[in-house]
């Protein structure tokens, strides 16, 4: 996926910047059509990485704060940098 990215964005760049420098309209129309498609296939490429980028309160139902067995996701974080570093001496 990422090689098809590659080859539809690189030719679209050179025809881009190639019209630009003609005044060349109608590539410069198909150049941008190539570079947004390309953009598209990298959203649809990282979109299995959008959990880890959302904002938190999108996983509020995950971690409630009316719970008694509630875990703070940092706090845990932490605790497990800790660890990391205990175990490793």
């Amino acid at each position: 996926m990422k090689l098809f990215q590659a080859i539809i964005a690189v030719p679209s760049l050179l025809l881009f910047f190639i019209s630009i420098y003609f005044n060349y309209e109608t590539g410069l129309y198909v150049a941008l059509g190539g570079c947004v498609f390309a953009l598209i296939i990298r959203q649809i490429r990282l979109h299995k990485y959008s959990h880890m980028l959302g904002h938190p309160d999108r996983h509020s139902d995950k971690f409630r704060y009316d719970d008694g067995d509630f875990i703070d996701p940092l706090d845990q974080a932490e605790t497990y940098e800790i660890d990391e570093k205990e175990n490793k001496k």
